[in-house]
C-alpha cells in the first residue's frame, strides 16, 4: 500500500497499487470470494423465501422468478467473467435500496402519526388485544427498523461490490490480452497510367 497526503487536508489515505484487485468483508475477502458469499446469500434467501411461500402463499411463488433469473446470470457472469451478467445484481440491489428507503419512510409515518395501525397489525399477528403502545409495540418496531435499514444496507453494499466486480473483470481482460502495438498503416495507391 501506497500512504498518499491529501492536498485539501492533513489527513493521509491508502491508495492500492495498480494491478491488485480491491479486498471486501474487512479487508480480508478477495473480490471474486465476496461475489461468491453474495449469490451464496442470495440463494439461501431464494430458498428461505420460496419455502414460507410455499407454506402459505402457493401462488405468489411466481415472484421470486426475478431474483432467481438474477441469481442464475449472476453465477454466470462469475464463471464465464462477462460483465454484462453482473449489471442485474447492481439493478436488483438499487430496486432493493429505493424500495427499503420507501417502506422506511411509511412505516415512519404510520410509527410516528398513526401509531394504531401499527397495533392493529400486531394485535392481527400475534394473537393479541394491546389497545395503545406498550414494550411489545416498541420492540416489534425497533425490529423493522433494524430490518429495513440493515436490509437497504447490505443491498447498497452489493451494489457497490458489483460495480467492483465489473471493473474487476476489466482489469483481468486487460491484463491476459497481449498489449498490440500499433503498427503504422500503409496504404499504396495504384495511380492510372494513361
Amino acid at each position: 500500500m501506497v500512504m498518499i497526503q491529501d492536498s485539501s487536508s492533513s489527513q493521509l489515505r491508502e491508495k492500492r497499487p495498480l494491478n491488485t484487485p480491491p479486498r471486501f468483508v474487512f479487508g480480508k475477502l478477495h473480490i471474486h470470494h465476496t461475489m461468491n458469499v453474495i449469490v451464496a446469500v442470495g440463494v439461501l434467501a431464494i430458498l428461505i423465501i420460496m419455502g414460507a411461500l410455499y407454506m402459505k402463499f402457493r401462488k405468489a411463488m411466481f415472484v421470486m422468478m426475478v431474483p432467481s433469473t438474477v441469481t442464475v446470470l449472476t453465477v454466470f457472469a462469475i464463471i464465464s467473467k462477462r460483465h454484462r451478467f453482473v449489471w442485474p445484481v447492481v439493478a436488483i440491489s438499487m430496486f432493493h435500496v429505493i424500495l427499503s428507503c420507501y417502506a422506511l419512510v411509511i412505516f415512519s409515518f404510520y410509527f410516528f402519526i398513526k401509531p394504531y395501525y401499527i397495533l392493529m397489525i400486531s394485535n392481527w399477528m400475534f394473537d393479541t388485544m394491546h389497545g395503545e403502545k406498550n414494550a411489545a409495540f416498541y420492540l416489534q418496531s425497533l425490529a423493522m427498523y433494524t430490518f429495513l435499514t440493515c436490509f437497504m444496507l447490505f443491498n447498497a453494499w452489493q451494489a457497490h461490490v458489483g460495480i467492483h466486480y465489473i471493473e474487476h473483470i476489466f482489469s483481468e481482460r486487460e491484463e491476459s490480452e497481449p498489449q498490440q502495438l500499433h503498427q503504422p498503416t500503409i496504404v499504396t495507391v495504384n495511380k492510372p497510367m494513361y
